[in-house]
Formats: C-alpha cells, sequence, structure tokens
C-alpha cells in the first residue's frame, strides 16, 4: 500500500503481514531506547513508522502500537521545541 504524505512523497511499505511484528518491535525497542533523540533523529523515524503503517493488512493492535510510536516521537518534539 501507497501512503502519500503532507508533501506529496509517496511512501511504499516493504514489509508484509509476516514480518511486520518484527519491524515494529525494532521501533519500539529503538525508540524506547534512544527516544526521538536518536542519531538519525524524528524526521527519519516519523518516516520510519509511515512506512510500516503503509503495510497491508495490519491488525488493530499493529495499528495501535504503530499509533503510540507517532504520538511518542511528537510528545519528543513538542519537549525539543520547549527546550529550544
Amino acid at each position: 500500500m501507497n501512503t502519500t504524505l503532507d508533501w506529496h512523497v509517496t511512501i511504499t511499505s516493504p514489509y508484509t503481514p509476516g514480518n511486520v511484528d518484527a519491524a515494529i518491535g525494532h521501533l519500539e525497542r529503538v525508540l524506547s531506547a534512544e527516544g526521538a533523540n536518536s542519531l538519525f533523529g524524528q524526521t527519519y523515524w516519523r518516516t520510519r513508522v509511515q512506512q510500516v503503517s503503509a503495510t497491508r493488512g495490519l491488525q488493530r493492535g499493529q495499528r495501535a502500537r504503530l499509533e503510540r510510536l507517532m504520538k511518542l516521537l511528537s510528545e519528543a518534539g513538542c519537549v525539543q521545541a520547549f527546550a529550544r
């Protein structure tokens, strides 16, 4: 499935229902350990979450996990902006 972002970039997911849990788990581990302040930055991680979200056939629980990750990134962005 393709997802068109606000800036008219299309993201295609390389994941399948069979391997998407591993991708979500990886994102959860990295973002909980490093937060959105990692080496790659928020834009990179937000794009990765959106890429996984574009996977066809996601289950409700998987979508909920991805929504939590996006919320985590949004909250970290607010903290970063406030700290400046």
